[in-house]
This record gives structure tokens, sequence and C-alpha cells, in this order.
């Protein structure tokens, strides 16, 4: 007889109840009978995915009898479905924490999720104060660095005087291709007591500016939202400014624009006095998410086109949490030569907007396979289905999906095997286990102490990292045989 391995599951979006003691929303179903009769998340913006299903698979789903077994495959689960705000995801969070102290276990959590609105990309922002205070207290938090490597979606302007100028065209993602997409959201985070302006410019298919707003600086904080009128076409946009943030003292911007005219080009041009300010485009839904980068275009030569650096964001970039680049897995033939084991191409870079080293470790995130929710309405594409299994009159299938989703729930894995191995470990200590135990090979190159932007310490090395938990706790390696 089989019997789930989930303990709770907490809906943020369901509306039924009961919420979690303590909490006043969402639903909360505790013990075997309540989930299997829940079956699924409740349908939202997301309808019934796949990403969640597959993530958890990655790092311990039992495999169903197939080779497809996840990494702690006897490992227990908390899941929470959260909604797209700070406080939730916190919440989230310490829901988590409590549920384990209760249980007398220690807490792996893993992060298959980024944003670049919520938080402050520094380590400042309420999620990483909060990540890093249940660190302290034991918790592991692993991230998907992120998955706009070679997306030319950031810009670094270091700005020398009152007539120096970035202007950059703000590349739009596909609007048939995403049916929720509402336009594109920039964000902008400058250096301390160095203010900045922007302004949006309307270019027509000859790059000639026909319209334009004015210019606002971040001395005005607030929110504006309005539109320009450009012949039968309206662009619609949103500013919200803040002179300092509290938290960091920065000056920031986030400037969202929907324009769904095929004859308009949208350009941004920004003015500062001195200082360096940092920009990101990325694509905004409209449920105000959005993390996969539009590029930054330069149809001019006094334009400035975007590069893929800095591409590191919240909560990846906190400073306790392991945070994890993606790379092909390796083949070695009988005669050992060796096939792939390369930075996957859309693996997320550092440093952080603060210039510390992310990510941290890599791990495999190219076309791995798991399982996924049986109520998806998602359309698959056949080709990435590795295999299907029935079972009590419902199919069940694993797929290949590819992202630093894939690689972080790897490692979630692995951190779980060595805190079974050694439950003392404290979170620093597991992530400098993973440090000091990473792999280094041809594709990385030669790796200092610091780190690499690209690769963090290198390739996660399950086998040594569980190894050197052990010894922590000076006790006899068990004889370890296949995972």
């Amino acid at each position: 007889l089989s019997h789930t391995r989930i303990c709770k599951a907490w809906d943020q979006f369901r509306t039924s109840g009961p919420a979690p003691q303590g909490f006043s929303y969402g639903t909360e179903f505790s013990g075997e009978d309540a989930l299997l009769q829940a079956q699924c998340d409740t349908f939202n913006i997301y309808e019934w995915a796949t990403h969640g299903s597959h993530v958890a698979g990655i790092c311990g789903g039992s495999g169903a009898g197939t080779i497809y077994r996840g990494v702690a495959y006897d490992a227990q689960y908390l899941m929470a479905t959260f909604l797209v705000d700070e406080a939730s995801v916190i919440d989230a969070y310490n829901w988590m924490f409590t549920n384990a102290q209760q249980a007398q276990k220690r807490l792996v959590v893993n992060m298959s999720w980024g944003l670049y609105w919520m938080g402050n990309l520094d380590g400042t922002s309420l999620i990483s104060q909060a990540i890093d205070a249940l660190s302290a207290q034991g918790v592991v938090f692993v991230a998907s660095a992120g998955n706009n490597g070679g997306e030319t979606y950031h810009i670094k302007k270091t700005f020398s005087s009152s007539s120096d100028t970035l202007k950059t065209v703000i590349g739009f993602n596909n609007y048939g291709y995403y049916p929720t997409m509402w336009g594109q959201s920039v964000t902008a985070w400058g250096e301390p007591n160095h203010s900045f302006r922007y302004s949006l410019k309307i270019l027509n298919t000859s790059n000639e500016i026909i319209d334009s707003t004015r210019f606002f600086t971040t001395n005005e904080s607030g929110y504006i939202d309005t539109l320009l009128v450009v012949g039968t076409d309206t662009i619609f946009y949103n500013i919200q400014s803040d002179s300092a943030n509290y938290l960091n003292h920065r000056p920031h911007a986030r400037i969202r624009v929907k324009n769904k005219s095929g004859l308009y080009k949208i350009a941004l041009h920004s003015v500062a006095d001195s200082g360096t300010v940092h920009y990101w485009n990325v694509i905004e839904l409209i449920n105000d998410v959005g993390n996969w980068g539009g590029p930054f275009d330069a149809p001019l030569n006094d334009y400035t086109a975007g590069d893929d650096n800095y591409s590191i964001g919240e909560p990846a970039c906190t400073q306790s949490v392991i945070s994890i680049a993606a790379h092909n897995s390796e083949i070695i033939l009988t005669n050992g030569t060796v096939y792939g084991g390369a930075l996957a191409a859309f693996s997320s870079k550092g440093p952080t907007l603060d210039g510390r080293t992310k990510p941290d470790i890599s791990a495999p995130g190219v076309s791995v396979a798991s399982s996924i929710s049986s109520f998806t309405n998602s359309a698959i594409d056949q080709t990435s289905v590795a295999a299907t299994i029935t079972f009590n009159g419902r199919t069940y299938r694993f797929v290949r999906f590819s992202g630093t989703s894939m690689s972080s729930p790897m490692v979630t894995g692995i951190v779980a095997l060595m805190l079974q191995a050694n439950p003392q470990l404290t979170s620093a200590q597991v992530k400098e286990i993973i440090h000091e135990t990473a792999r280094q090979d041809i594709k990385t190159g030669v790796i200092g102490d610091t780190g690499s932007v690209i690769w963090g310490w290198g390739k996660i090395n399950a086998l040594h990292a569980v190894k050197r938990a052990l010894e922590l706790v000076n006790i006899d390696n068990p004889e370890i045989g296949s995972p």
C-alpha cells in the first residue's frame, strides 16, 4: 500500500478554509485523507500547470517504479502555493518552519521561482531578511539563479555629467505567445544619494521620436498611472519612484509599459549627474508576475544595447541562500570520452546588484525527467515524455523540462541527504560544504577561492558533500550505494 509523503499543503489561493493556525487566509490540508480529497491546487492564473509537481519530483519523488526517482526519495514534504506578494511568501516560510519544528525535522526550502521587482536585488529586502533570520535558526534555503542567461535585458550605466544620457529601446515579448502578458516592466536601481531621471519616447519605424513623456525623477516618490495616445493607438504606462528605499537607501524606479501596436517602439532615456544605475527589462503578466527578460536594443549609434550580467533576482540574491546555476548532464563513454557538462545557455549570471558572487553552485538542469501533475491542462510536447504510468485509473507522466527551476531541486535533495547524514549542520555549514566539495573540470575552468559569477564554486558533488557531512560528526562513512 502506497502513502503520500506530503505532510501538509497550504493553498493560499483557496478561500474555503480552514486557514493554517495563526493565519487568516488560504486553506491548509493536513494528513493523507485531506490531501487525497483535495487532489490538486486551486485553479488560478497559472491554471493547472506542471511546474510544482516536476520540481517536487526532482527533490524526492519516488519514481513510481520508473528510473526517474528523485534525489531524497524518502523525504517528507510541506508544500505551499503562495500569493504574489512579499508578506504571503514570508508567511509560507514561517508556516513551514513552525511545522518542521513541531515534527522535530530539519527543513530545506526549495525556491524554483524568482522576480526582479519583489525586493531590492542586493540582499536587503524583507524577503531576504526573513530568509536570513530563518537560516540562522537552521533552515536551509535553495533557489534557482534564474533563466536569463543570454538575454540582453540588463544595462549598467555610470553617468559622468548632466548631459550624459542613456538611450535604449525596450524590447517587448510576444503578445500572441503569452496570453496573460500585459507588457514590459523596467526595474532601475541607482546608488545612494544619486538621483536619476527617466522618460519614455515613442519611436516610429524609422526610429524617429514622435511623442514623449516628460522626464520623471526618483525624487518624486509615488505612483503615476496614465497613457499616451499616438494616432489611433493607446500606449499605457505606469511608474513608481522612490528617492531612497528605506532598506538600502538607493533611488529606485519601476516603469511598466503596455504597447500592442506594431507601428511604434518604446525607448527609455535616462539622465543623472553622477553615479551608477542598473536597469532590467522583464515581461509583465496581468497578475504582476514576470521574470524572463526582454532585450534592450540599440537601433541607432547613440543608443545602448543590453547584456545578461547582474541577472540574479529575488530571492536568489539573498546572502544565506544557496543559489543554483544549471549545466548539461555529462555522459562518459566506455573509452573515457565525455559529452555534455557545459553551462546551460539560459543559466543566469552574477554578480548581485551589490557585487557579491552568485550563483553558489551549478547542478544538472537540462532535459531533466520528473513527474508532472495528472490534472494539468497544459499542452505537453509528446517528444519530451520520458515515461507514462497508470495508477487507480489516472495517467501520470514523467516529462523532460529544462531550467534552473530543475537544477535547484537537485541541490535541495542533496541538502536533505546531508541533513539526514548530519542533522547538526548549520545552514552556513551546509553552504560551506557545498562550496568546498564542488567539482571543477574542463568546462568550468579553474575557479578561484572567491567563486565565479557563472558557475559559483563549480558543479555540485553529491557524494563528497554527503561524505563531508558525515565526517563532521566523526562517524564512519557507511557503504554508499546507488541513490
